[in-house]
């Protein structure tokens, strides 16, 4: 049974002959009734604190929860982006190398086809050459029968007659003067 501070002043007592002084009585009372009343004020603040403690703690383990959510998908975002941006270096690396090695391709035909074109000017630069000097030889040769008291040789001219036309295929050899 629960007895308020308005209960405690209130409670009576039986009369009997050699009983207690009545006004001491009821001071005692009313002073136990005026601690029972800061108790129970204590008492409900203390409860009241308890629940308002109950109440942050349970904020508390909800933003914990939070936190901890957040920074796992933190790490999960983290690792995707890292993911991702190996997987594009991954991928513009091999597209660099793809285009490397068509580049060196391009580069390696273009080389066989400049080798090509200059074997071809070669050849027709000493086709060329013989067939100015099949030329020169048969006009030497007009010549000297239609006219021979017209035409005398020149000494560079004679100089050609025993030249051997195959150097003229080797680029390193100094150039044939006519």
């Amino acid at each position: 049974m629960k007895f308020t501070p308005l209960d405690i002043q209130r409670r009576d007592f039986g009369k009997v002959f050699r009983g207690l002084e009545e006004a001491e009585v009821r001071t005692f009372l009313h002073e136990i009734a005026g601690e029972w009343e800061e108790l129970l004020g204590e008492n409900q603040k203390l409860k009241e604190e308890i629940l308002d403690s109950r109440e942050r703690l349970r904020q508390y383990h909800e933003q914990d929860r939070i936190f901890r959510e957040t920074l796992l998908q933190a790490q999960r975002t983290r690792e995707d982006v890292l993911d991702g941006a190996n997987r594009e270096r991954d991928l513009i690396i091999r597209e660099a190398q793809f285009k490397a090695e068509e580049v060196i391709r391009e580069a390696q035909q273009h080389v066989v086809e400049m080798e090509v074109h200059l074997r071809n000017l070669r050849m027709e630069r000493l086709k060329f050459l013989r067939e100015i000097e099949s030329l020169m030889d048969r006009t030497r040769r007009h010549l000297q029968e239609e006219a021979p008291d017209v035409y005398v040789a020149a000494p560079p001219t004679l100089n050609l007659e025993g030249l051997d036309l195959s150097a003229l295929e080797d680029p390193t050899l100094p150039p044939r003067q006519l």
